[in-house]
């Protein structure tokens, strides 16, 4: 399988494949990074879609191709906060019930919508380490190369921001 860094090349030179596997690769971190702002699994959808569809026009900016998951992330955080601003989001989806009200959000979601709660109380930086490692699947040393540290700091980071949702989640268990 290709790298994050190659599939961001090969899509710089046109190939909309290795776009699309970016895509497939990063959708539900985006998903969920969007959902902890949003709390409404539709409006995320559509606010992911929207970074993916800025990511791809803004390609060429991108310094680091190994970096495109924490970019990403940062694209689709600030449409979220702007999202959670403008009310077209709750107009366009006002009568679409909310995933925890049973309506067809998937299972990875709906079993996880507490953890994805509780990730909005994470700073930005500790909730993309967690996304990509945990949602993503990435390896620590992927998120070096994504965000140019040493493995050992990030295999730090990583063990520190688990930590602090641990803590979110039994404080919000203990309520």
């Amino acid at each position: 399988m290709p790298s994050t860094e190659e599939l961001v090349c090969a899509a710089r030179r046109g190939d909309k494949s290795a776009f699309a596997e970016l895509v497939r690769l990063y959708e539900r971190g985006a998903v969920i990074t969007s959902y902890a702002v949003l709390r409404n699994y539709h409006s995320a959808q559509d606010v992911a879609q929207e970074a993916f569809l800025s990511a791809f026009s803004k390609l060429g900016q991108l310094r680091e191709p190994a970096t495109f998951g924490s970019w990403l992330m940062q694209i689709v955080h600030r449409r979220a906060l702007l999202a959670r601003k403008v009310p077209r989001y709750e107009q366009i989806h006002a009568d679409i019930p909310d995933p925890s009200s049973g309506s067809p959000a998937p299972d990875w979601l709906r079993a996880y919508e507490d953890v994805v709660q509780q990730l909005a109380q994470l700073s930005e930086k500790d909730r993309t380490l967690v996304i990509l490692r945990y949602v993503d699947g990435r390896s620590i040393q992927e998120i070096a190369a994504t965000t140019g540290q040493s493995v050992e700091t990030v295999r730090k980071q990583v063990y520190r921001a688990m930590q602090r949702l641990r803590t979110h989640i039994t404080e919000e268990v203990s309520k």
